[in-house]
């Protein structure tokens, strides 16, 4: 990990931010590197798990709407309801990850999202209940996205963006396991199966612990204020903002239409679940394929090809009306082009404020995600008023509208510098 400096430190050497008698404190060099490279795996195995938490419902959902009675509007609305945790309270949980730090961030925030997430699903007797079950899991995601994000972006100042990619790879394959997972446990033991579905997250808390324990502490200053820092960014933030939205508008309806499309075409439950693993197979390549353009472009080439490809692919899927390998085709493209921009849209939003990394990315990943998000019950409901035709291609066009903001961006401004990724955050 990078150890925290002010900038007055800098001059005298002292390293600060540290607990006594971590390796981190003895400087910069080897005892670093080798904290880096043995917390890696314990980190990407808890990103992984705690991605795949928030989406294990999805395969499942002609299951759950059977057994509630809900239709795609209501299914919509349940991305929303988890975006508004997940991505919601990412702004708040990331400001306060920069004040006061700590393993509990991490740690605490998989425990109660593997709970959340499995429980609710197995043994919640309603839709309410489930969407309560889905927001408090989405509340654990929250508390473990922002903190580990800006952590990466520390232990790893060079090639930001591809660094960033890597990372989030790792929680790419969590979203593409916990389809087939979820399957696999509904099939084997029902209700019992989804709850054990749990210990994975309840096992991984304790080296998980024991890594982020050693972390450097951060160092807080007193900072300006939120509508200080608006103002400075906000000719960059405003396009950005809008991207963000529509980008996860057209990418959570089509996520929660997806499954219902195949159930609709006859398709099995246990192939609904294969095929989101397709969609986020193909988006872990998409991601550090795009996570290394826009360290060479910038953010804004890789932003209009992701989109424009992304709308193109989702918008062929009603085509047809089959389930053969074309369909499979145009989903695993389409999982490569919306996923292609997404440490892009992270690093940029990171160099809005480079100063305070968590918030940063509590704000890409917040805000303007759980606007997007809870689109989804709009797209969900002209779903099921006019068809899922309709629905799929408006999401479709929400991608495409989402090209012209992108357009506005700096060509250079999401390649962080050397200088920013490494500022001390506050």
């Amino acid at each position: 990990m990078l150890l925290y400096r002010t900038v007055e430190q800098q001059n005298t050497g002292e390293w600060v931010g540290m607990r006594p008698g971590s390796a981190l404190a003895e400087g910069p060099g080897a005892g670093e590197a080798r904290t880096v490279r043995g917390s890696g795996l314990v980190w990407s195995l808890a990103h992984a798990l705690n991605d795949g938490y928030p989406s294990l419902y999805l395969a499942l959902l002609p299951v759950l709407m059977a057994r509630w009675h809900f239709t795609a509007g209501q299914a919509g609305l349940l991305a929303g309801v988890l975006a508004l945790s997940t991505q919601g309270l990412q702004p708040f949980l990331g400001w306060w990850a920069d004040r006061h730090g700590g393993p509990w961030f991490i740690v605490g925030g998989i425990l109660v999202g593997s709970l959340g997430a499995s429980v609710g699903l197995a043994w919640a007797p309603s839709y309410a209940v489930f969407a309560v079950a889905l927001l408090l899991a989405g509340v654990g995601n929250a508390a473990f996205h922002p903190h580990m994000a800006a952590l990466v972006t520390q232990a790893t100042p060079d090639a930001p963006g591809r660094r960033m990619s890597g990372w989030m790879v790792s929680g790419m394959i969590g979203h593409a396991l916990a389809p087939l997972a979820v399957v696999i446990a509904w099939h084997w033991a029902h209700s019992l199966g989804l709850a054990l579905l749990a210990l994975p997250g309840l096992l991984v808390a304790l080296p998980l612990y024991a890594s982020a324990r050693h972390l450097p502490l951060p160092i807080w200053r007193a900072a300006p204020s939120w509508s200080a820092l608006w103002r400075a960014a906000r000719r960059r933030a405003r396009p950005f903002f809008l991207v963000v939205v529509l980008r996860n508008l057209g990418t959570a309806s089509l996520l929660t239409l997806l499954p219902i499309l195949w159930h609709v075409r006859g398709g099995l439950l246990s192939e609904s679940g294969m095929l989101l693993t397709v969609a986020y197979g193909t988006g872990m390549a998409g991601n550090l394929v795009g996570g290394r353009l826009s360290d060479r472009t910038g953010p804004r080439l890789v932003l209009v090809g992701s989109l424009g490809l992304a709308a193109v692919a989702a918008a062929a899927w009603v085509l047809g009306v089959g389930t053969g390998w074309g369909f499979w085709g145009l989903v695993g493209l389409w999982g490569f082009a919306a996923n292609g921009a997404g440490a892009t849209v992270l690093v940029y939003g990171q160099s809005l404020f480079p100063e305070q990394r968590a918030m940063a990315s509590g704000l890409t990943m917040g805000i303007g995600n759980t606007v997007g998000a809870f689109g989804a019950w709009g797209i969900g409901a002209i779903a099921v008023s006019f068809g899922m035709t309709a629905g799929i291609l408006v999401a479709a066009l929400c991608l495409l509208a989402a090209v012209a903001p992108s357009r506005l961006l700096a060509a250079d401004d999401g390649r962080m510098s050397q200088a920013s990724a490494t500022a001390p955050p506050r």
